[in-house]
Order: structure tokens, then C-alpha cells, then sequence
């Protein structure tokens, strides 16, 4: 058996054999959300690379497979990421059914996870271009439902990211052609430049970003949010992988920085924007860009505890985001708007909706009791030790995004002249209710979820060693 097969090419193939049932999509959907906590369960029982006895069968994981000359290779330091990517995929295929998502969107989605696990597994590095390319790709049939035009939002988003592919390519040859030693020293650091402008223009980096709000008010939020939340994720592993196998990168003082200070400034006009936004779904966009500026402000420390923050903090940044995603595809499948003209009486018709809306935006502001805080303390504390100077920017950026939540409770909390009837459905409560409680246990217990989190850095085992 090979490890390879089973987390890339057998979701690449069910999405494609999916997609020829796309018309039945309850199946669809289940198959895929099966498939995805059916890999999630294989990647936390079964190691990779030993011998695993089951009663009288004895097997082994490889893993390694060779395709054209290169090589995908799963270890067991891969394990943990699996784990979390295809628990989380199966959350939100089935969250999909429960939500009535488009016939495209299980099967494009195990294509696009299948991509991504295979960029994260590819090498030569610079391969993993291209398959962050091809998982871009996959996802405007999943953006764009059968039928509807190509909104700019997702015109930009496809322009932008595959603007990024050939600075990757470029960086990616160049540190990949050989012994770091033997390489002009003049080159090296205009080649971690073109490395940085590739991962500025895939994570969208200030002033990239400006797509990512177009993307979520054009776009339905529900696959808006599985985008923006498996993809910004994937590329930051990949660019933690790259960078614990470059020695020099890890030496470089000059790179971090700009990485904790392209952080600081995604926060600042973040929040800045977001504090004076109308509508609730481009907020939803800076809610990303924020999150994603916290992550490069943990990376930028490169420090073991930073490296340790930013891991604990995928798990509350994927449940943020799909709580949040999940209350404005409640809306959005009512016929509901989220600009502020439109949302007099809005509690009383979503009452349950609202409130997962609002804890989701105050979880990403920091909140204490909500998941955010826990980690949103952590990296502060750790920033204001290293770079006490800028800390205040970054308070002022997060005040500035807690000042749009406020602007956004405001107006939710408006009753209307005339009682209207609640339209959400009891599967959409149960949906909300189950992210509010995970949200609301995460901010009481954050160690007893964080610890298991944080084995996702043997993905870049390098960085294990820093201090």
C-alpha cells in the first residue's frame, strides 16, 4: 500500500467519478463527506512507513510515489496536517448537504484538497507551483455555481494567484539547483525576494488583498469560506516546509522581519477597512485578511513559541471562519441581504444565525471566553516582548475590526415594526449550535485542543529547533 495513493490520488479520483454524479447530490455529498473523515481516521490510526499488523494481516504504508520522475512523499510527520485537512473537509461536506450547496461543490472540493496535499507532498519544490495552480483552477467551478457568470472578484483571484505561480517557479529553481554553498551570494537574496512577492501574491499580502472582500460579497460565503480557509493554510505550510528546508532562509534575520512587519500592516488596514464597512460579507474578507496577518506576525517571530502560536492557531481560525461562513450562507439561502440597509428585524427572522455570526466576528477580534482569545493573547504577548514599538499598531488594527463587529451588532440587534416569522430550519440551528459550542469550549479548554495542534510543525521539522 502506499500513502500517496491513498491521500492524494483516491480523493482526486472519487472527486472526478463524483463529478460525472454530480446531478444526485445528496449521494454526492455524502460520499465525499464519508471519504474525507474516513482519510481523516486512516491518517490518525495507521502510521506511515512501518509495519502494521491487523490480526493476521501484516502490511506496510510507503511512502513514496515516483510519477514522471518526481516524487510525492507522505511521512508520518505529515500525519497531524492530514488529520486536520480532511476532518475539516469532512465538516464542511457534510455542513454542504445541510446548506444545499451546488452540485459542483463536493466533488471540485476533494479535486482541490487532493491538489493541495499533493503540492504539500511534491519534489522537487518548485513542482508545487503548479499544483497550487491546478488547486486554484479546480476552485472557480466550485466559486462559481452551473450557470452564473464569472464575478471580477473571482476574476481577480484567479489572476492574482496565478501571477504568484511564476515567482514561485523562478525561487524554486534557484534554491533547488543545488548546494546553498555553491550559489552566488549575490543571488540568494534577490531570489528570496521573488519567493516573497510569489507567497505575498498567493496569500493576498498588502496591497494584494483588496480581491479577497470582492470575493466574499460576489460569491456564495459558504464556498467562499471553504477556499479562503483550506487554501491560505496549505500555502502557509508549504511556505514553513520550504523555509525549514533552506538553511539560509532559516538564518536570515532581513526575511523574518519583513515577514512580522508584512503582518503588522495586513492587521492595520485590515481592521482599518473593516471599520467602516456596510455589508456583512465584506467584512467576511477582512476577517481572512486578518487572520492571515496574525499568522505572519507568529511566523515572523521565528522563535519555537511563535512557531508553536501560529500552530495552535489553525484550529480556531478554521472554526471561526466556517461558523462565520456557515451564519451568512443561512442568510444568503433565505434571500437575505447583509448590508447594513437591509438588516432592520434581522434577529427576529435568524435569531440563532445572528448570534453565530456575532460570536464568530468577536472570536476573530480576540474576545476573551471565545476561541481567538486564547492565541490572539499568546502572539500578542510574544510580539510586544520582541517589537514593543509596534505592538500599539497592532491593537489599533484589531480595535479598528472589533469597531466593524460593534457597527455590525448595532445593526442586527434593530427589531422590526412588525413581528416576522423565524425562517431558519432546524438542521441550519443544529449546524450554528454545534460551531457555538466548539467556539465557546475552545476559549474555556484552549489547552486541551491546542496541544494535539501542535504536532502539525513536524511538517517542517527544522524549525522544531528554533529557540
Amino acid at each position: 500500500m502506499n500513502a500517496p495513493i491513498i491521500w492524494i490520488v483516491v480523493p482526486l479520483g472519487t472527486g472526478i467519478i463524483l463529478w460525472f454524479l454530480r446531478r444526485r447530490r445528496g449521494f454526492v455529498g455524502g460520499i465525499a463527506a464519508g471519504l474525507s473523515a474516513f482519510l481523516a481516521s486512516l491518517a490518525a490510526v495507521f502510521p506511515i512507513g512501518e509495519v502494521i499488523r491487523l490480526g493476521g494481516l501484516q502490511f506496510a504504508l510507503s511512502e513514496s510515489l515516483f510519477v514522471l520522475g518526481r516524487s510525492f512523499n507522505l511521512t508520518n510527520n505529515e500525519r497531524p496536517l492530514l488529520v486536520v485537512i480532511f476532518f475539516v473537509c469532512a465538516v464542511w461536506f457534510a455542513s454542504g448537504l445541510v446548506l444545499k450547496q451546488h452540485r459542483f461543490f463536493a466533488p471540485f472540493g476533494l479535486m482541490v484538497v487532493s491538489a493541495l496535499i499533493g503540492a504539500l507532498a511534491v519534489q522537487p519544490f518548485l513542482y508545487a507551483a503548479l499544483l497550487v495552480e491546478l488547486a486554484v483552477l479546480l476552485s472557480i467551478p466550485l466559486l462559481v455555481p452551473p450557470g452564473e457568470p464569472v464575478q471580477s472578484g473571482v476574476q481577480r483571484f484567479l489572476i492574482f494567484q496565478t501571477m504568484g505561480m511564476p515567482f514561485i517557479l523562478l525561487a524554486g529553481w534557484v534554491f533547488g539547483s543545488g548546494d546553498i554553498a555553491q550559489i552566488d551570494p549575490a543571488i540568494l537574496p534577490r531570489a528570496a525576494v521573488v519567493l516573497g512577492l510569489g507567497f505575498a501574491l498567493w496569500l493576498g499580502v498588502f496591497p494584494f488583498y483588496f480581491w479577497v472582500p470582492q470575493l466574499t460579497n460576489q460569491t456564495h460565503p459558504f464556498s467562499a469560506g471553504f477556499v479562503l480557509s483550506l487554501l491560505p493554510v496549505s500555502i502557509l505550510m508549504l511556505g514553513l516546509d520550504f523555509i525549514s528546508q533552506i538553511g539560509w532562509l532559516r538564518a536570515s534575520s532581513g526575511m523574518f522581519l519583513v515577514v512580522q512587519l508584512t503582518g503588522v500592516l495586513m492587521i492595520i488596514t485590515a481592521g482599518g477597512w473593516a471599520a467602516f464597512q456596510d455589508d456583512i460579507s465584506r467584512l467576511f474578507g477582512y476577517a481572512v485578511i486578518l487572520e492571515s496577518g496574525y499568522a505572519l506576525l507568529s511566523i515572523g517571530l521565528n522563535t519555537l513559541p511563535g512557531y508553536m502560536i501560529f500552530a495552535a492557531g489553525l484550529l480556531p481560525r478554521l472554526l471561526n471562519l466556517f461558523v462565520l461562513a456557515t451564519a451568512l450562507s443561512v442568510l444568503k439561502n433565505h434571500g437575505q441581504p447583509t448590508d447594513f440597509d437591509h438588516l432592520q428585524g434581522i434577529f427576529q427572522r435568524f435569531p440563532v444565525a445572528v448570534i453565530g455570526l456575532a460570536l464568530a466576528l468577536f472570536s476573530i477580534s480576540g474576545i476573551p471566553l471565545l476561541a481567538g482569545f486564547p492565541v490572539r493573547l499568546e502572539a500578542l504577548e510574544l510580539f510586544a516582548s520582541q517589537r514593543p514599538v509596534l505592538i500599539g499598531w497592532v491593537l489599533l488594527g484589531n480595535l479598528g475590526f472589533l469597531i466593524g463587529v460593534i457597527r455590525v451588532l448595532l445593526h442586527v440587534v434593530r427589531v422590526a415594526d412588525q413581528p416576522e416569522q423565524r425562517l431558519e430550519t432546524w438542521k441550519e440551528r443544529g449546524l450554528l449550535l454545534g460551531g457555538m459550542l466548539f467556539l465557546v469550549l475552545f476559549g474555556l479548554m484552549p489547552g486541551v485542543f491546542y496541544q494535539s495542534v501542535i504536532f502539525i510543525l513536524r511538517v517542517a521539522p527544522a524549525l522544531l529547533t528554533a529557540r
